[in-house]
Order: C-alpha cells, then sequence, then structure tokens
C-alpha cells in the first residue's frame, strides 16, 4: 500500500497593527498564522503546493480565514504570507531523488573507470560479460597470461543483462581455452561488445 497525502507545517507568526475587527466592531491586533501545505509520499515531503492560513482577533478570539477577511485586514494577511519563506524539508523526497540519481551516476563512472584499468592490465579469474551479435549475454573468463590472455567461454547465455548472475558459474565454463591480445579485448570493449569486467 502507497501512503500518500498532503501535510503543512507552521512557517510564521505575525502580530497586525491595529484594525477594526467586523465581529466584535473593535480596534484589535489580530495573530496572524501562515502554515505551508506539501504533498507527501510515506509522511516524506515531496514539493511544497502553497501556503495558507487564519487570523485571530486578539479581542474577541474569532478566527479569520481569508474568505472571510475584510480588505485591511486581507492586506495584511497577505504580506505576512509574502514574508513567509517556503522550508527546504518541504522538497525533501526531490532533494534524496537527487542524491541517488547522482550517487548512481558516480558509482557508474567508478564501474566503468574500472573496466577501463582491469581491460588494460587483466588478471587470471577476471570474468568479461558481453553482448553477443543476436542481442543475448554471456561471459567469458581469464583462465591463464602468458604472451597472450587465454579466455575460458561460458557455454551458457542470457536474453537479459540482469541474468548473467544465474549463469556465470565455474561448471558452466568450458576448458577449451582461446588466446587473445590486451589490444584485441580493448577493440571488443571499444565496440562496446565487452561492458563490464568483474574482478574478485
Amino acid at each position: 500500500m502507497i501512503f500518500y497525502g498532503s501535510n503543512s507545517s507552521h512557517l510564521k507568526s505575525k502580530s497586525t497593527r491595529q484594525i477594526p475587527c467586523s465581529n466584535c466592531k473593535e480596534s484589535s491586533k489580530f495573530n496572524i498564522e501562515i502554515y505551508g501545505k506539501y504533498a507527501h509520499l510515506y509522511w516524506i515531503p515531496i514539493f511544497p503546493i502553497g501556503k495558507t492560513g487564519a487570523a485571530v482577533c486578539t479581542n474577541c478570539n474569532t478566527v479569520f480565514e481569508p474568505r472571510q477577511m475584510d480588505h485591511n485586514l486581507k492586506l495584511e494577511y497577505k504580506n505576512v504570507k509574502g514574508e513567509a519563506k517556503t522550508p527546504v524539508k518541504h522538497f525533501s523526497a526531490l532533494f534524496i531523488i537527487g542524491l541517488l540519481i547522482a550517487g548512481f551516476s558516480f558509482s557508474s563512472f567508478l564501474d566503468g573507470k574500472n573496466t577501463e584499468d582491469y581491460i588494460s592490465e587483466p588478471q587470471v579469474s577476471d570474468v568479461y560479460r558481453y553482448k553477443t551479435e543476436d542481442n543475448n549475454y554471456s561471459t567469458m573468463k581469464i583462465a591463464s597470461i602468458s604472451d597472450s590472455i587465454y579466455i575460458m567461454d561460458n557455454e551458457y547465455y542470457t536474453d537479459k543483462k540482469s541474468g548473467i548472475s544465474e549463469i556465470n558459474l565455474a561448471k558452466n565454463y568450458t576448458k577449451e581455452q582461446y588466446g587473445y591480445t590486451v589490444e584485441e579485448l580493448k577493440d571488443l570493449y571499444k565496440d562496446q561488445i565487452i561492458y563490464q569486467i568483474d574482478r574478485d
């Protein structure tokens, strides 16, 4: 179940000058209270959706909503409402989303940097994730390094990148090995055939 809706928090209080009250007919000060409304998801504010408030006569304690205010009181109310600043916390979810996106982008950058380093300096047991010509995915693993980089192929394929972890098992690799140069592996990476390298 998704919990969402709207809520409000107190932004500002201010006492006005003496204004005639339309209820008690006395000249009185009013306490104006301003609240900021916001949409929330699981009680975390997502974004502000406006400001609202009321004014209370200090003489008769009558509460006036904006639509009930006379001209003079409404002017005071609008001034106080304009002074009330929307707090940063009303954008909490947007900041969280922004941080998650930034974190994901940074993580992707590091993954890319690691892959570039790994392709230039291969090590035994490195696992290369690659895409086939018919848009399937599989892996190959470095078995040994001498004058060439000797690779074992995975006998299994998957039609989704997320399925790699299910087929990347030691028993799935062939005993037959193929030799590559570092430059050949770099070309496969440059052509986006090899797209990720896993190193323990």
